[in-house]
């Protein structure tokens, strides 16, 4: 598997976009035992002399320990230093914020090269920091669970409100199958929910650039649709944890935070689904819940899915234009309360929809149906995928209430200064 991703770290010719992709990772190992190299693969990339290791309580006993045993056993000489910083997981979980960032930056000591040893969260972390000090990071993955491994964004939860901040990617990748396998399988079906966001994600990119002219690379849609070609090939492996398809799991999630990174930001992974996850997860709507962030992405994915077959089925002649008079201002601030003026002005200004008409949707109704009939699994068909991958599929399996769909689909755009079809669909009513 990881030989078809080496294949694209020298990816900086021209592209049929009119863009270069490049790709900032040196090196990338994706195999049973991996761990056990890098030590190697720390001293071949450079002459780093200062190493803090980033992990959680879980992560550490998972894979930092036996990283740490390594580097202290063969690379740990000459004037070199290893630090080990493992965050104290909470009873909500861990969560990637600015309280945890001045947590790592108050204790870390000399340092010249992280290495960020968990998920998704841990990454985030890490990655905003190596940002913040101008310095590299290494990615050693323990779980399946999430696609920002190699993403050049941090996803975080800045005072309240869920941020994307551009970010430094890995400059290597250290992924041990054996971690992997042993990792809780609720950790991988959280990375099929993923991967799975993908369909709603693309399909959102795509209709903005046939409405909008936003622009968009079919060759990196590619590399997201070879994933989940990959991921639905080998489903039933995956529902019986073996070895070989949480491997591809975790390529395909490799290829979808490769496919952020050549285009610089995460439309390539995140559409609708991700602004619902995203909703959720800010605890304006609901408090404290428990789902994994790809549980949540895999179930909004059939959701918006099958709202959004729901709007392309109606003829456009049945559609009306909306008298569009801006961002509900008094919606949202009721909404989200204390952080109201934030998501406005982080997100929401300018105004995504600004300038556009239900006119230009509408021009382009037809393409947009065969988009989706082309493209974009329905909802049921996604519920089905992600059962039988062992994956949540419905806000009942996320501790959630059903009735909450509606509120979702109405505010969740407002998360993200974000083009896409939930978004556009406040042009038109029925």
């Amino acid at each position: 598997m990881s030989h078809n991703i080496r294949s694209l770290l020298t990816m900086n010719r021209p592209c049929s976009c009119g863009k270069r992709h490049p790709v900032s990772l040196r090196a990338l190992m994706m195999e049973s035992g991996a761990l056990s190299k890098l030590p190697e693969t720390v001293s071949a990339l450079g002459e780093y002399k200062h190493l803090v290791m980033i992990s959680d309580d879980n992560t550490y006993a998972a894979a930092g320990k036996c990283a740490e045993a390594f580097l202290r056993e063969e690379w740990l000489c000459d004037g070199r230093s290893l630090q080990s910083i493992s965050l104290s997981t909470p009873e909500g979980g861990l969560h990637a914020t600015e309280v945890t960032v001045g947590e790592v930056m108050e204790e870390m000591g000399d340092c010249d090269l992280l290495v960020a040893v968990g998920a998704g969260t841990v990454h985030d972390i890490t990655r905003y920091v190596a940002t913040q000090m101008g310095v590299d990071f290494i990615s050693v993955p323990t779980a399946a669970s999430v696609d920002g491994f190699l993403s050049s964004i941090a996803a975080m939860t800045w005072h309240g409100v869920k941020r994307s901040f551009p970010a430094k990617p890995p400059i290597a990748l250290i992924a041990d199958i054996d971690v992997l396998a042993a990792a809780p399988y609720a950790l991988t079906a959280s990375g099929v929910g993923d991967l799975l966001g993908k369909y709603t994600a693309l399909f959102d990119w795509r209709v903005s650039h046939i409405v909008t002219g936003e622009y968009v690379c079919e060759t990196v849609i590619s590399l997201e649709e070879d994933a989940l070609a990959a991921l639905l090939a080998c489903k039933d492996a995956v529902a019986s944890k073996d070895p070989a398809a949480v491997e591809t799991v975790m390529y395909g999630l490799l290829l979808s935070g490769l496919a952020m990174q050549m285009v610089g930001n995460s439309r390539p992974a995140s559409g609708s689904e991700h602004h619902v996850s995203h909703l959720i997860e800010m605890d304006v709507i609901t408090e404290d819940n428990p789902a994994l962030h790809g549980e949540k992405v895999g179930v909004a994915a059939a959701l918006v899915a099958d709202r959004y077959h729901k709007l392309l089925a109606l003829p456009a002649q049945t559609l009306h234009s909306r008298s569009y008079e801006g961002l509900p201002i008094d919606r949202i601030q009721t909404v989200f309360a204390s952080r109201a003026d934030e998501v406005l002005t982080a997100e929401n200004t300018p105004d995504p929809l600004e300038g556009l008409t239900a006119e230009a949707l509408l021009s382009h109704w037809e393409e947009l149906r065969a988009l989706a009939k082309r493209t974009l699994p329905t909802g049921q068909e996604i519920i089905a995928m992600l059962s039988d991958m062992g994956a949540k599929s419905t806000l009942t399996d996320i501790d959630l209430s059903e009735d909450l769909w509606d509120t979702l689909w109405e505010m969740s755009p407002f998360v993200r200064r974000r083009l896409t079809l939930m978004r556009l669909s406040k042009l038109v009513g029925e």
